[in-house]
């Protein structure tokens, strides 16, 4: 196993983008949103070729001159650059959503990306959310935390945000699109929804985002010795 990996998974809404980036941030590791480099990569090949079934044939040679960096800075959000180009804020729509959708449910797709992500694997160590890092990509991760939190939180949390972002929406089918998402992410034959068997769960239903991260520090510092 390697002690330089951390993985974050779980479905939507749980808190795990920051989490994971508070845990980079203070261990000074490297920090890879999977979701976000699915929705960046999905939009950009999509800008390059709009016959996106054609691009998925032929995902190889599309991503070939494709580059996606991550960047933070303390108290921030990250934020996700392609060929150097900020596309933080486009990739937030249900299009993108949509195309990114269909990345993920193809294998060689899929294949062809976890060779990507485990690119991100630098000193001194990295921190990765997602859904499938812990029992796929980063399988060897010698820390694997998997967050839960009830529908009804994570709904919430999601209408918090899209109200900051001045767009209305209603909290019942946020609830309802939550769980349709749940069900496609736990049943799908590719890389499904689960905790890996090693996996430290943790409910956020009812903490802080602080809360979870000093319970999370607490756990990687005692087990890999990191002071």
């Amino acid at each position: 196993m390697n002690s330089k990996i951390i993985t974050v998974d779980g479905p939507s809404g749980v808190g795990k983008g920051p989490i994971a980036m508070m845990i980079a941030e203070s261990l000074g590791f490297k920090y890879l949103d999977s979701g976000s480099l699915y929705r960046s990569l999905a939009l950009k090949l999509f800008e390059k070729n709009q016959n996106f079934d054609e691009v998925l044939s032929n995902l190889d040679y599309w991503m070939s001159d494709i580059l996606i960096d991550f960047k933070y800075a303390k108290g921030q959000k990250s934020k996700i650059f392609v060929n150097g180009e900020d596309f933080t804020d486009k990739i937030r729509t249900e299009k993108v959503a949509m195309l990114a959708s269909k990345i993920a449910i193809n294998k060689s797709a899929r294949d062809m990306l976890e060779k990507y992500q485990r690119s991100y694997i630098k000193d001194p160590g990295l921190v990765a959310d997602g859904r499938d890092m812990g029992t796929k990509v980063f399988s060897e991760a010698k820390i694997k935390f998997f967050l839960t939190a009830s529908v009804e939180k994570r709904a919430e949390r999601r209408l918090n945000q899209l109200k900051d972002q001045g767009i209305s929406a209603n909290l019942r089918n946020l609830i309802q699109k939550l769980l349709l998402r749940d069900k496609a992410d736990m049943e799908r034959t590719i890389s499904p929804l689960i905790p890996a068997e090693d996996a430290i769960i943790i409910d956020t239903s009812d903490i802080t985002a602080s809360e979870v991260f000093n319970t999370a520090i607490k756990i990687i510092r005692e087990n890999l010795k990191i002071i």
